[in-house]
């Protein structure tokens, strides 16, 4: 009946191991370590990130100085092209006025040439009317008169051709305008372009700066709380000074709850109930940190009943104290007793090691009844 409860309680142990390859010791400092890290390379990002937005924001104040500038040609432009367009019309309204004095000027020329062929009179022949013959005045003024309309249209020939050659300049200038305009707008969309996508770049910077912000704001409150939970492990960690000895030998098992002792110097640092690193599954005993080497007492009389290595436990001793009740010690170096051997209160079990794939050394440590784990640190006594 005995042998049939252990190897259950055997089989349990051997079930828990498989959902679990090591019993990774307590890594709150490594947890510290990575948050640090992840919080450093957020640093950077942010350092890369305002590297970028100062050299998009100098060549975005760049560009806007450029458009400025631009604005400012256009804007003079504009101007130059609206007072050509008024000189232009002024030259137009002038021309107008020109040809109508010229035409009128024709029409006076016509009447005039009629009247004297009806007086009979031409400046190139003689007088065919004898009453004219002895008016010299009227054939002088009329000669006169002639010459100046002449001289009349002459002048006006000559405003006409300037005006010509004016209008001829101001379409040059216009169109030398218009393409200048035409370039600039070009630049100007150039410029507003690199403007835009400046802006989004800096846009861009801000948004992936607050992300990585966002993310250090993170860590750090995860720093903060790791750091409480270490402090807070530090505070729940109890260091043992004494070791098992003779002092229950003799005594029944279940009568010794809260009198036992650990079974080596070290201090606990994982508990029982607690969650195990990167797994769901609780302690189901507890580890004890020691130094490699030390040794390993049983904690109350027994027979060994397991003595070899086993996946998860590395090392691993049972011990069945009677009326169910049985003692775990795992993670060995060395193991010194064998099964069948009868042991009492204090006999050395083995050395501490970290076979069971702990990061540290030290011992793991379980009480169970009919395989039930109870609370190892609700039957022993330690001194801090």
């Amino acid at each position: 009946m005995k042998s049939i409860r252990f190897i259950i309680m055997l089989a349990g142990f051997m079930l828990a191991c498989a959902h679990l390859t090591t019993i990774a010791a307590d890594n709150i400092q490594e947890k510290i370590k990575n948050t640090d890290q992840k919080i450093l390379k957020e640093q950077k990002k942010i350092q890369k990130e305002q590297a970028k937005q100062k050299k998009a924001t100098r060549a975005l104040s760049k560009t806007k100085k450029e458009i400025d500038s631009l604005d400012r040609n256009l804007s003079q432009l504009s101007k130059k092209e609206k007072a050509l367009l008024i000189d232009l019309k002024m030259l137009r309204d002038e021309e107008k006025k020109l040809q109508a004095g010229i035409t009128d000027e024709k029409v006076r020329l016509s009447q005039l040439i009629k009247r004297t062929y009806i007086l009979g009179y031409s400046p190139e022949t003689r007088p065919i009317n004898s009453t004219l013959t002895n008016s010299k005045v009227s054939a002088f003024y009329l000669k006169k008169i002639a010459l100046q309309r002449s001289q009349i249209i002459k002048n006006f020939n000559l405003k006409i051709k300037s005006i010509d050659k004016l209008q001829k300049k101001k379409r040059h200038v216009r169109k030398e305008l218009k393409k200048i305009k035409k370039d600039t707008s070009k630049q100007k969309s150039v410029a507003e372009l690199k403007k835009e996508k400046k802006s989004s770049e800096i846009h861009g910077s801000k948004t992936r700066i607050k992300r990585s912000e966002k993310k250090i704001k993170a860590e750090k409150k995860q720093l903060t709380k790791l750091f409480s939970a270490l402090e807070k492990r530090k505070k729940e960690r109890l260091k043992n000074n004494n070791l098992p000895d003779r002092s229950v030998s003799g005594k029944p098992f279940q009568t010794l709850k809260g009198k036992l002792r650990l079974p080596t110097l070290g201090t606990v640092t994982a508990k029982f109930g607690q969650k195990r690193t990167a797994s769901e599954l609780p302690w189901e005993g507890i580890f004890i940190s020691s130094r490699q080497g030390s040794s390993v007492k049983l904690i109350s009389g027994g027979s060994v009943v397991y003595s070899d290595w086993l996946r998860g436990f590395g090392n691993l001793i049972i011990v069945d104290h009677g009326k169910g009740y049985y003692s775990l010690y795992g993670n060995n170096e060395s193991i010194w007793v064998r099964e069948g051997d009868q042991l009492e209160a204090g006999d050395q079990l083995g050395t501490v090691g970290n076979s069971g794939g702990h990061i540290s050394s030290g011992v793991y440590f379980e009480i169970r009844h009919n395989s039930k784990p109870l609370d190892p640190m609700e039957w022993v006594t330690i001194t801090k």
